[in-house]
């Protein structure tokens, strides 16, 4: 299900939905939500079992017997949201109080996309128990591709240090799109890498637009999604992914591209409820009128195998 099926469909959230959505590719056409009861729930993620080897047997006998374990896990409910108010007072002064509210929340909805992307990435439940694990958290070791023990420079020009960087990059990228299983697939980088794939590897692009007129660019048929840029304070924007990641003697200075495969209760999914993001209804409350926002949400992964991870990139 996506955004748009899991919102409610209040008056003040069918007209906000838009804007998130104007704002957020992964949130209008790629991320996933399912819907389940409860103040916490239970989803199945891939099993195991003793033995996956093909079998072979002779007339007269029985295939030996693999013993499959179902494997469950919880998601617990977190909530992205606010609050928002306006003076009742303003009222007597001639503003048009539902007109002004509508139009200052809407613009205030423009970086509710923003938040989400941060936690998509960089969530992280052991430090802050209000956000759902990041990608950053749940890939495993087992699909993360290293740039290099030191990292890798991703150098412009032409000659053959700069040539040999660039095919090494397309490699490790290639591996960690092959390493993502799934067929919903996503590559997830900053501004700065996407800007320096486009001038190395053009011929592999392909741009389209979106239902809200964005364009999107797909490297060999697969997405690729800058998350942007959160407001870490006020009136201050910083990279959701930054190049502040150490890869051996490369202090500090790399970043990661993500690979994930977002299905709907597979892959990497987000748990939510019937009517999962809503904004209610105005009320007043002493000399405000007020009304609240929020995402019901947590992260999930089915699979670890959904899931890649390219570290050690610097420009």
């Amino acid at each position: 299900m996506k955004f748009s099926q899991i919102a409610s469909s209040t008056g003040l959230t069918s007209k906000v939905v838009p804007v998130i959505l104007s704002k957020s590719v992964l949130l209008a056409n790629y991320i996933e939500f399912f819907t389940k009861p409860g103040s916490a729930i239970t989803f199945r993620k891939s099993g195991a079992s003793d033995d996956v080897a093909a079998k072979t047997r002779v007339l007269g006998t029985e295939y030996t017997e693999a013993k499959f374990t179902p494997n469950y896990d919880t998601a617990e409910r977190k909530f992205i949201g606010g609050q928002v108010k306006i003076d009742v007072a303003l009222e007597k002064m001639g503003y048009d109080l539902a007109s002004e509210f509508e139009t200052n929340l809407l613009r205030h909805m423009r970086d509710f996309a923003g938040i989400f992307h941060h936690m998509l990435i960089n969530g992280d439940p052991d430090a802050d128990a209000k956000q759902f694990a990041g990608l950053k958290e749940l890939c495993v070791d087992a699909r993360k591709v290293s740039a290099g023990d030191n990292g890798l420079e991703l150098l412009q020009g032409n000659d053959n240090t700069a040539k040999k960087a660039q095919q090494a990059f397309l490699e490790k990228l290639d591996e960690t799109i092959a390493l993502c299983d799934g067929n919903s697939k996503v590559l997830l980088m900053n501004a700065r890498t996407q800007a320096r794939l486009n001038s190395i590897a053009r011929e592999y692009l392909t741009i389209q637009k979106n239902e809200f007129g964005v364009p999107i660019t797909f490297y060999n048929q697969i997405p690729l999604i800058n998350p942007g840029d959160y407001q870490s304070a006020v009136g201050v924007y910083s990279p959701i992914i930054a190049f502040n990641e150490t890869k051996g003697t490369a202090a500090e200075k790399c970043a990661s591209v993500y690979c994930a495969s977002f299905e709907e209760e597979d892959g990497v999914s987000f748990a939510t409820t019937e009517g999962g993001f809503t904004v209610y209804d105005l009320v007043r409350i002493d000399t405000w009128w007020k009304s609240t926002y929020e995402l019901i949400v947590d992260s999930t992964l089915h699979r670890p195998s959904a899931l890649s991870k390219l570290e050690g990139l610097y420009l």
